[in-house]
């Protein structure tokens, strides 16, 4: 009773003090106030609360000028409500009151205090879990300071703190940018502690994007610095994100160990909550790599106890989670649910407690930890999956599709909040599990209009957002549009500078940090057009998917029919799309035995030699394929588009029967996507200046181990013969410059070169006469008037294959680009076939043809000359059809010269036939 008292007899007295005082209070009087209570460090906290808020009240009784003075006031009570009371609504709302004093730039305002409360700002949103709240205040604080000397080391706290915001979204590829930052921030100001924590933050997100090495090496530095320094807790987080690059690696036993000694550090330090999380992550191990679930759910029970000593809600929800996720796997789903409902509860987002019920998706935005719920859902989405097959009741199964749909527009959020492409990939393959479980439940519930979309979600969803953010630049002035080109182009000039540079040397060092300030100065760019121009920002992030009727209305309207494929580990789907119907059905897929034969058939493909000599056993195995892919919708012949899932498998090159070679290419016209969304896209109708490009540097001197391609000088020209406008950068002309400036001017463009691509992480690229194209340096070819590339070069549609998003190769640089059809190849081409192909099919397009049709024309002319080895399909099926299949619409010229062409050939024929009939009629002499 002794403290309330004494405190309450205080505030009397103090009351009493200003009262006699107050008439003559004025700001300075207040800011010694101020200065005073600095001075005094025994003072308790709640004391200096309750003083201020005095002072509070008589400033604003006698109205004193709102300045900075009363700012720095009220951003103390924010401070002090935040720390004493955990009252983080109270100390938002008075920091915003006084950031909006000391931003106003009026007399009286500070700078130097607007600084403090953008951090504090940032720093109170992250403590309530509202992290893209948070991010934004961080990046302000940074650019203000900038302006001014860092005499409170905001922009290193601010980045550090960025860096685990970023790493908590999943946003691990941009965590690993900011923690560089910080890296060479501190290295330069000489700062261990700092350095310390950046380069632990690096090493986990490194780890969370697979590339171990580099994660091992930030560890292998953190570990002895951090004992040198004495700090547990960094040592710990080092000690464990070791363990977790053993376990990834195999050494089960030093895995164990090291999680071990991270717990041993982590208690020195009595952060409750952190620990928790170790013993998740220890849990983890347990469950997924040893499959030991008695001992994970022991580290999990122990995890919420701590959890709960740290009043950390958030880690007793994750722990709860996978407990939850432990009786799932053993199918004890009476056990199961509990633990997922009380992660719901401990996540705030429990608002009935009928498992069945969802929240709903306005609830969920707001939420900081998305990744977590994201998980959740993915686990109750299986739960519910797995009712429905074990009792058949559909209350499950409707519920489980409830479900899946609230949880498909969470991942849509997720995505949205990320801003790298390899953090986006990594949750494109982590959301791989829910998406098999959805379609599966589409399938159950007999519903094609749900398995369409479903699939279409699952869709190269990163290559429609390159095509929304190529669309949404409409919306932009040309200045803005400049400005973010300028941007791209300093990105993938820095680029190209660092490849010539080892990791490890300074000049790489130096080129990546001015990368990566570039980059975050474009990304305050965009943030500042999203708020700018709301139609730039909808149009950006549009992610409606087209109901299955529409894309049917689409399909009648262009005389085609559509097949999706979804492959997962027992089962592959597929979906077949008419105008007028859609057939949806399950294929086994026990052990990957599907998948085994499609490897063993595009290798046959893909080997002239292999096909030689077991061209019976190749035409089994096509047979097969066909058989089980494609014969079971018992589709007529004409024009086919097919939706491929992972391997892409030339369609054409299967046979109708086992003996003979029969082949589809005969009877169908194929083309692929990889999307209908895609598919459906609208492009920009760019008017081109002329109808064909050509490319072919045809010598490759410069390039060690590279043949010369002396034949496609004469075949460029044969593929530019039928078109009225056209322009050929042969030889020396073939340069990369021209390449990138003049491409986009034509309205088709014919590639014959080499091109070298892998699965691997190396980029793919494309061989001009005076140095490469790489991938990533296609985003320069914006605002194209291109309809058409036609890739003559080998394996321009290979690179590494990733879930979700299909091949990450230069024929999908290509379409990135905002090229809607691309004619690529998928193995080593022969030389004389693909350039026989390619000038026949540039004939059929030049004529207006569709692609699709002029493509398969253009292999059945190469199929049917006399030679023998023809019918093999390793030199007609390598060339495939990408995307839009539409007649490339050329000049007025080009169509007149055609129409005149036509005109004179038809009067010809009436004159030829004419002649002929009168020779007919005429009396024997």
């Amino acid at each position: 009773m002794q403290g309330p008292r004494y405190l309450m007899v205080l505030i009397v007295t103090l009351c009493i003090h200003l009262t006699c005082f107050s008439q003559n209070l004025s700001n300075e009087m207040v800011l010694q106030k101020l200065e005073e209570m600095d001075r005094s460090p025994s003072q308790r906290a709640s004391e200096k609360l309750q003083l201020l808020y005095v002072l509070k009240k008589q400033s604003e009784a006698l109205k004193l000028l709102q300045d900075s003075v009363y700012a720095m006031l009220l951003h103390r009570i924010g401070a002090l409500e935040a720390n004493l009371n955990n009252n983080y609504n109270a100390a938002i709302l008075f920091t915003q009151k006084a950031l909006q004093i000391n931003s106003s730039r009026k007399s009286g305002s500070s700078t130097n205090l607007a600084i403090l409360d953008y951090y504090n700002l940032a720093y109170f949103y992250n403590k309530v879990n509202l992290l893209r709240r948070a991010l934004p205040y961080y990046d302000s604080a940074i650019q203000l300071v900038r302006s001014t000397p860092d005499i409170h080391d905001v922009i290193r706290d601010s980045r550090l703190d960025e860096a685990y915001i970023f790493f908590r979204m999943g946003d691990y590829e941009k965590a690993v940018e900011v923690s560089d930052l910080g890296i060479a921030s501190t290295l330069e100001a000489k700062d261990s502690l700092h350095y310390l924590s950046f380069l632990n933050q690096r090493a986990q997100s490194l780890f969370f994007q697979s590339k171990f090495e580099p994660s091992l090496r930030d560890v292998q530095i953190s570990i002895p610095l951090a004992q040198t320094l004495h700090e547990a807790y960094e040592l710990a987080s080092a000690l464990k994100t070791r363990a977790l690059i053993f376990e990834s690696k195999g050494n089960l036993a030093l895995a164990e160990s090291s999680f071990r000694n991270c717990i041993e550090e982590r208690f020195k330090t009595k952060d409750f909550g952190q620990l928790s999380g170790d013993y998740i992550d220890l849990g983890n191990f347990y469950t997924e790599t040893l499959k030991s679930y008695a001992q994970a759910s022991t580290c999990y029970l122990t995890a919420i106890q701590f959890a709960k000593k740290g009043f950390d809600s958030v880690r007793i929800a994750r722990a709860s989670l996978n407990l939850g996720s432990n009786y799932l796997s053993l199918q004890k789903f009476d056990k199961a649910i509990p633990h997922l409902q009380q992660a719901l509860l401990y996540l705030k987002i429990d608002s009935d407690s009928d498992f069945l019920a969802n929240p709903s998706l306005a609830e969920l935005i707001p939420v900081g930890n998305k990744e977590l719920i994201q998980i959740l859902f993915n686990a109750k989405t299986e739960l519910l999956l797995e009712l429905y097959k074990k009792t058949n009741d559909n209350h499950w199964l409707t519920a489980c599709l409830r479900t899946a749909l609230l949880n498909d527009s969470l991942i849509m959020e997720i995505r949205h909040e990320q801003l790298g492409e390899q953090s986006k990939l990594y949750w494109r393959d982590r959301t791989r599990g829910f998406f098999i479980n959805a379609i599966e439940a589409s399938y159950l519930a007999h519903s094609p209009q749900l398995g369409f979309y479903f699939m279409e979600k699952s869709r190269s969803v990163l290559l429609q957002d390159k095509l929304n953010e190529l669309g949404a630049n409409a919306f932009l002035p040309p200045r803005e549009t400049g400005r973010l080109e300028n941007f791209q182009d300093s990105i993938i000039e820095l680029r190209e500078r660092l490849s010539f540079f080892r990791d490890s040397s300074t000049q790489y060092k130096v080129i990546q940090i001015k990368l990566l300030q570039v980059k975050e100065d474009m990304e305050q760019d965009i943030k500042s057009l999203e708020r700018k121009y709301p139609s730039y920002y909808q149009y950006k992030y549009a992610d409606n998917v087209r109901s299955l009727s529409s894309f049917q209305r689409f399909l009648r309207e262009k005389d085609q029919r559509f097949i999706d494929y979804f492959i997962s580990h027992s089962s592959i789907f597929a979906l077949c799309i008419t105008p007028d119907s859609a057939q949806f059905i399950r294929i086994n897929n026990k052990n990957g035995e599907v998948e085994n034969i499609i490897i063993r058939f595009i290798q046959f493909c893909s080997d002239n030699n292999a096909l030689n000599q077991n061209f019976p056993s190749f035409l089994r195995s096509s047979h097969r394929l066909y058989e089980i892919l494609f014969s079971p919708f018992r589709l007529s012949g004409g024009r086919v588009i097919i939706c491929q899932d992972n391997n892409l498998i030339p369609f054409e090159a299967l046979s109708a029967d086992s003996v003979k070679a029969n082949f589809l290419v005969n009877n169908y016209a194929f083309s692929y996507v990889y999307s209908a969304h895609y598919l459906m896209s609208q492009y920009e109708n760019i008017a081109g200046k002329g109808d064909f490009l050509g490319i072919a540097p045809v010598h490759f001197s410069a390039y060690p181990g590279l043949a010369d391609l002396r034949q496609s000088k004469d075949a460029l020209k044969n593929c530019s013969a039928k078109y009225h406008q056209s322009t050929l950068l042969i030889n020396n002309d073939a340069t990369r410059k021209n390449f990138i400036e003049q491409l986009p001017d034509y309205n088709t463009t014919t590639i014959l070169t080499h091109a070298k691509a892998d699965s691997l992480d190396e980029e793919p690229m494309l061989f001009m006469n005076d140095s490469v194209i790489h991938l990533s340096e296609l985003q320069m070819l914006n605002k194209t008037a291109c309809k058409l590339i036609v890739l003559s070069a080998c394996q321009t549609n290979v690179g590494k294959n990733l879930n979700g998003e299909g091949i990450f190769s230069l024929a999908r640089g290509f379409s990135s680009a905002g090229i809607p059809s691309v004619a690529a190849t998928q193995w080593e081409a022969d030389e004389q076939a693909i350039y026989t192909i390619s000038e026949k099919f540039n004939e059929y397009i030049s004529r207006g043809m569709n692609k699709d049709l002029a493509l398969q024309k253009a292999k059945l002319y190469y199929i049917g000359l006399d030679e023998k080895s023809n019918i093999l399909p390793y030199y007609w099926a390598d060339m495939i059809l990408i995307g839009n299949t539409e007649p490339v619409q050329f000049s007025v010229e080009h169509k007149i010269s055609w129409k005149i062409a036509t005109l004179i050939v038809s009067l010809l024929l009436v004159i030829f036939l004419s002649y002929k009939f009168r020779n007919r009629h005429q009396p024997n002499v």
